[in-house]
């Protein structure tokens, strides 16, 4: 069962033939692209784990939702129906998956530029606002610094013959860590000097490895060591 007013919601523009008001196609519009974003980012926390940004940020497009659906019933505008759970894939990729998530932020603040010049009644302005505020403030933002992290991940494992759909295997929390650290790290030959470029040569997860190896022996010898003075 499709919405009765579907090409207007995709289209994302005001039919002014329409035989519904500016207002309700406008809020209409807005939600329906809520909604696609909700359901994107559930299916990606679903596919790759709780893991930010995704996660926190679907929860705030739950908001978007709420809000706007109560505008739904502040003007009496039907709720469209939402059709993104069934149809809603993602890409095989974590960094894939962030840069869709940068464009579809982008997409959304646009959006409700347009949308702004096409609705004047305060109450909705003011909604629209806000919500365009948030995607350009906070989630894009967001999705542009996981993006960059995301490349740099990629890139480090791929210089090690490792394809992206490994790059994000897991090793355990310290581990993981220490990858990460890596690979936004090895490229900088400043701050490490002479062990920046073995890290660059170093594969991943044996590096980090090794460092978790020698934190375990560290801290091994030193309850020993103050077993010792104990005694």
């Amino acid at each position: 069962m499709q919405n009765y007013d579907e090409f207007i919601l995709r289209a994302q523009r005001i039919d002014p033939r329409a035989p519904y008001p500016v207002v309700h196609q406008a809020v209409r519009i807005a939600l329906y692209d809520e909604y696609a974003a909700r359901s994107f980012y559930a299916r990606v926390a679903e596919a790759f784990g709780a893991r930010p940004p995704f996660a926190n940020i679907v929860r705030s497009e739950e908001q978007h939702i709420a809000v706007l659906l109560g505008l739904c019933e502040r003007f009496g505008i039907p709720r469209p129906l939402d059709p993104f759970p069934q149809e809603t894939t993602v890409a095989p990729t974590w960094l894939a998956n962030c840069q869709r998530a940068v464009n579809g932020e982008i997409a959304n603040v646009r959006l409700y530029a347009y949308l702004l010049t096409q609705v004047a009644e305060p109450e909705i302005r003011q909604v629209f606002q806000r919500l365009q505020a948030a995607s350009l403030q906070n989630h894009l933002p967001a999705f542009r610094q996981a993006a960059a992290a995301a490349q740099a991940q990629e890139n480090y494992h791929a210089a090690h013959g490792i394809p992206p759909q490994q790059a994000y295997v897991r090793h355990g929390p310290l581990s993981d860590f220490l990858e990460t650290a890596f690979s936004q790290l090895g490229p900088y030959a400043g701050p490490l000097g002479l062990f920046s470029p073995l890290l660059r040569r170093a594969h991943p997860a044996m590096l980090a490895g090794m460092v978790t190896g020698g934190a375990g022996v560290y801290l091994l010898k030193d309850r020993i060591g103050r077993h010792r003075k104990e005694n």
